[in-house]
C-alpha cells in the first residue's frame, strides 16, 4: 500500500478521534484498517473458486464520563463517520461506569522499536492471477503424482496471498501503523483406506514472504503421504507412555497452556495460572519467550491493540511462571501493572535433537501427528485431546495410531517434559519444537 493509503487512514483516524472529543467524550482510541485478500481454490482437476476481496473499516472505543464502549463499522464515509460517532457517545451515556476502563498512561506507548521487522513481500504485489492458479494446480499435481498415487481419491488446495495495514490513534498522544503481507499455500488429500475407511490429511505453509516457504511439490506430496500414512490406523492399549508430539501439532498443547494467562481468565477466576506467578509450574525445559520483534514473525508487531510498546518477555523460565497477559482493564481490576493484552511469537529455547532423531531413541510408546477435538479446562487444568499418531517401537514407527485420547491436567502433565526438540514449526506463530513427555496417559482399547 502507498504512502497515500497510509495517509488517508490516519486522516480517518484523527478526525475521527476529534469527532469524538468534540460529541462529549473524554478520550478515544480509533483504529482504522484496510486490508486485501486474493484466494484461489482448486478441487480435483478443475477451478473451484476464485475470490478477490478488499476491506476496511474502523473500530472505536469511547471512555466517557467513566462508562466505555466499543464500536465498528465498514461505512468510512465522512458524512457517515460524524453521524455514527455522535451516537456512539451518546449511547455510552447510558451505560453503567466502570473506574477500570481507561487509555494505558501515555509513557507507555514510548520505546516503540525502530528497526524495520521485515512484515511486507514488495513481490507480492505483482503476481498475476496467473500466478495463483500455477500455485494452485502445482499443489494438486504433486499430490497426486509419486507412490501411492492410485489410492488418491480427492484433492483440494488454496493459494492466498494478502496485504493489509493498520493505523491506531488515541487521544492521549498515540499515533502509530503497521503494514504486513502474507501467503497461505494448502493441500488437503483423502486415500482409499481399508474397508468403507477414507483417510485424510492435510499439509500447508505460510508466512509474511512468499520466500520463506517451502517449495511448493513438497506441499503436495507432504498432504498425500500424510493421508497414506493413516491407512490401517487402530488403537492400542489404555496405558501410560512416552509420547513424542510433534512440531506442527504442538502448537494445540502450548495454546491451552498460555490461554489461562489472560487478564480475563485470572480475574473471573478461571485461570489454573491464579496466584502462581513465579512458582515452578512445569520441567526446567518448559523455557518460552514471547518476541514480538521477531523479523518476519508472523505475530510480529512494533505496539500491542492498545498502542503500548511491545517488549519481548519470558514467559515460562525453566519451568517457572514468569508472566501474565494483562492488558489495562483487567490489570487495573487485578490490582497489577499492565503488561499486553496479547501474545505475539511464541519462542522456545533450542533443543539439541530433531523428531527423527527423538523418534529413534523411542523404546516405546506413540508419535502424536494431530489433535481431534476434546478440551482442555482453564480453571482446573484437566484435559482430555483426541489423538491421531502413530505407535513407535524400538526406535521406528510401527502402525498409524487413531481413535484415542490423551488426559491429564497442566500443572503435573508439563513436569513430565524431558526433551525438546531442534526444530521449531516456522508456519505458525507458535514456533514450538518437537516435544517429548514420559509417563502420559493414553485411553484406547
Amino acid at each position: 500500500m502507498s504512502d497515500e493509503n497510509t495517509k488517508q487512514l490516519f486522516d480517518k483516524a484523527r478526525r475521527a478521534a476529534a469527532a469524538a472529543r468534540a460529541a462529549g467524550a473524554d478520550d478515544a482510541r480509533v483504529r482504522v484498517s484496510r486490508g486485501r485478500e486474493v484466494r484461489v481454490e482448486w478441487r480435483d482437476g478443475r477451478l473451484d473458486r476464485i475470490r478477490e476481496s478488499t476491506e476496511q473499516g474502523m473500530s472505536l472505543a469511547l471512555f466517557a464520563g467513566g462508562r466505555y464502549s466499543a464500536h465498528t463499522t465498514s461505512d468510512l464515509r465522512d458524512e457517515a463517520l460524524v453521524g455514527w460517532i455522535e451516537n456512539a457517545v451518546a449511547m455510552t451515556g447510558h451505560l453503567a461506569k466502570d473506574p477500570d476502563r481507561m487509555l494505558p498512561p501515555p509513557h507507555r506507548y514510548e520505546g516503540l522499536v525502530e528497526h524495520d521487522l521485515d512484515l511486507v513481500d514488495p513481490t507480492l504485489a505483482a503476481l498475476a492471477p496467473e500466478d495463483r492458479l500455477r500455485n494452485a494446480k502445482a499443489l494438486e499435481e504433486a499430490a497426486r503424482t509419486g507412490e501411492g498415487a492410485d489410492k488418491v481419491i480427492s484433492v483440494t488446495t488454496t493459494a492466498a496471498d494478502t496485504d493489509s495495514q493498520t493505523v491506531l490513534v488515541t487521544t492521549n498522544g498515540f499515533e502509530g501503523t503497521e503494514r504486513s503481507t502474507g501467503v497461505f499455500w494448502v493441500a488437503q488429500v483423502s486415500v482409499r483406506g481399508e474397508g468403507e475407511r477414507r483417510p485424510s490429511s492435510w499439509s500447508w505453509a505460510q508466512g509474511q514472504h512468499a520466500s520463506d516457504l517451502p517449495p511448493i511439490e513438497g506441499i503436495g506430496a507432504e498432504a498425500r503421504k500424510r493421508a497414506l500414512a493413516q491407512i490401517g490406523a487402530r488403537q492400542v492399549p489404555t496405558g501410560r507412555y512416552q509420547v513424542i508430539f510433534e512440531n506442527r501439532a504442538a502448537p494445540t498443547l502450548v495454546g491451552h497452556l498460555i490461554r489461562p494467562l489472560s487478564g480475563a481468565a485470572l480475574q473471573q477466576r478461571q485461570s489454573f495460572f491464579e496466584g502462581r506467578l513465579n512458582e515452578e509450574v512445569g520441567s526446567p525445559l518448559l523455557d518460552i519467550r514471547d518476541d514480538p520483534h521477531l523479523p518476519r514473525g508472523l505475530a510480529s508487531t512494533r505496539f500491542d491493540g492498545e498502542g503500548m510498546a511491545t517488549v519481548p518477555r519470558k514467559v515460562f523460565d525453566s519451568g517457572v511462571l514468569k508472566t501474565y497477559f494483562l492488558d489495562t482493564y483487567y490489570a487495573s481490576k487485578l490490582g497489577m501493572e499492565p503488561t499486553t493484552g496479547q501474545t505475539t511469537n511464541i519462542i522456545w529455547a533450542d533443543g539439541a535433537r530433531d523428531q527423527a532423531r527423538m523418534i529413534a531413541s523411542l523404546d516405546e510408546g506413540l508419535l502424536v501427528t494431530g489433535f481431534l477435538g476434546g478440551n482442555s479446562n482453564s480453571t482446573t487444568g484437566d484435559f482430555s485431546l483426541g489423538i491421531n499418531g502413530f505407535w513407535v517401537r524400538d526406535g521406528a514407527i510401527v502402525h498409524p495410531v487413531s481413535e484415542m485420547n490423551v488426559a491429564g491436567n497442566h500443572l503435573g502433565f508439563w513436569k513430565q517434559l524431558v526433551e525438546v526438540g531442534s526444530d521449531p514449526w516456522p508456519y505458525s506463530s507458535a514456533r514450538t519444537p518437537s516435544l517429548r513427555f514420559t509417563d502420559v496417559q493414553f485411553s484406547g482399547i
